[in-house]
């Protein structure tokens, strides 16, 4: 399996990102409940989040899909400073299931070693709340959960809030592309996926990408900043800053 990064633009100078990662098959039971440089950008646009996936054999539509009556639900984080993983468990998570080309069995025993840790680390799209890491479309990518972070930061855990908003934004070009990994045997690789999500962020799904700057103002200057990729940053950069804030000592 191999894993490609995306990039992920600055919104009204904020990040709006999710990382995420390989397919199934990381994982031999389901995580506990839950790239490119970043780039400066003004205007609404809510590119690719910084992700990962796997390709897997016949085509499937990979373009912005409609929408239309598309409502994002909202799934509440974890409460940060769980104080459960130390920074080398932090990092070690993400070198050892995170980093292609994984190997099962690898990630599978450092799981198995630190419990406690990468049950905080992680969560699946279904959970009742969300993690630091999120799986999405049975593990065939994850997303770091900065729109968790933000309503953590911010205090409010509200379905109305700028987290929540930021997840919408997020939550759509998600819904917008996931046709690319429809039927059995796709060839979508995840940068075709990335580009669909950058193309949504401008046409189905561009609503929701200005309804973020609307609703959170700057974040970077707001007690959101913390949970922010700086421009430059990587995936692992955007992991590395958000995952400490969930589960670090």
């Amino acid at each position: 399996m191999r894993a490609l990064a995306a990039l992920v633009p600055l919104v009204a100078v904020a990040a709006l990102c999710a990382c995420s990662g390989v397919d199934g098959n990381t994982f031999a039971t389901p995580p506990a409940s839950d790239a490119g440089p970043l780039t400066n950008g003004g205007d609404a646009d809510l590119s690719p989040p910084l992700e990962s996936g796997a390709d897997s054999g016949a085509p499937s539509i990979c373009t912005p899909q409609s929408v239309t009556g598309f409502q994002a639900s909202w799934t509440p984080p974890e409460q940060w400073k769980q104080n459960v993983c130390t920074t080398a468990q932090i990092s070690g998570f993400y070198t050892a299931c995170l980093t292609p080309p994984i190997d099962p069995q690898t990630c599978q025993s450092f799981i198995q070693q630190n419990a406690n840790c990468t049950s905080c680390l992680q969560s699946q799209d279904t959970a009742s709340t969300a993690s630091a890491i999120v799986w999405h479309e049975t593990n065939r990518y994850w997303t770091v959960n900065v729109a968790g972070c933000i309503a953590d930061a911010t205090g409010d855990m509200t379905a109305t809030g700028c987290g929540a908003s930021y997840a919408a934004a997020i939550a759509c070009r998600q819904q917008s592309c996931n046709a690319c990994w429809a039927g059995q045997g796709t060839t979508t690789t995840f940068q075709e996926f990335s580009q669909c999500e950058s193309q949504a962020g401008q046409t189905t799904c561009q609503s929701f990408a200005q309804a973020v700057p609307a609703k959170c103002g700057d974040l970077a200057k707001s007690p959101a900043g913390v949970c922010m990729p700086a421009a430059g940053a990587t995936a692992k950069d955007a992991y590395m800053q958000v995952a400490p804030l969930f589960c670090g000592m």
